[in-house]
């Protein structure tokens, strides 16, 4: 009987090999850290997003203003959507930083969806310095008001909020007067319209 001749690698392929490996994994390394952070960014923006169109439409559904309010600590980023009873104290603020189902703890609000992610994944909201980061929308216009300190509310212009990540990576919503979502990126790896 006739043995097979056997078939091996030699040292040298094998150092060959693990070479070609090693410079495929150093190209495209970081790019796909890179792709992971991009996706990671759209994925709590389009939460976002989905979130403002939501709370819009539950504002006339339920016939009672929805607020949103934006919150950051050192370990997350969040905000929360609530209503308030009407007739309570108008300034009521919720705290998505106590966590979903914790977030609002006056009776007089009611906590209607709380999102948050950890600062460690490298994702924030940012709403710009000296502007009130807590908005409403109102339920007869669908349109926008700026949550008062008083009975009287104001229509806003707009509401801007940034989600960024990993430097210059941001997708920026803006609310508008009349209550209509729209979105930008400054990058355009990011796939939207350019701000």
């Amino acid at each position: 009987m006739r043995r097979g001749a056997q078939q091996a690698f030699t040292v040298i392929e094998l150092i060959v090999v693990i070479a070609v490996v090693g410079v495929v994994l150093a190209i495209a390394g970081p790019a796909f850290t890179d792709y992971l952070l991009v996706q990671r960014l759209k994925g709590v923006h389009a939460q976002l997003v989905t979130d403002l169109q939501y709370g819009r439409g539950e504002a006339v559904a339920r016939n009672i203003a929805m607020r949103f309010v934006f919150r950051s600590d050192d370990s997350r980023t969040c905000y929360t959507l609530y209503t308030v009873a009407p007739g309570s104290s108008t300034g009521l603020r919720c705290n998505c930083l106590l966590g979903a189902g914790s977030a609002c703890s006056s009776a007089s609000a009611t906590e209607v969806r709380t999102h948050s992610v950890q600062r460690s994944t490298g994702v924030r909201f940012v709403t710009p310095d000296g502007v009130d980061p807590a908005f409403a929308i109102d339920h007869v216009s669908g349109g926008l008001l700026a949550i008062p300190s008083d009975q009287l509310s104001s229509p806003l212009a707009a509401f801007t909020v940034d989600t960024t990540i990993a430097g210059p990576r941001t997708l920026r919503t803006t609310i508008g007067r009349a209550g209509r979502v729209t979105s930008c990126a400054t990058d355009a790896r990011l796939g939207a319209t350019p701000c």
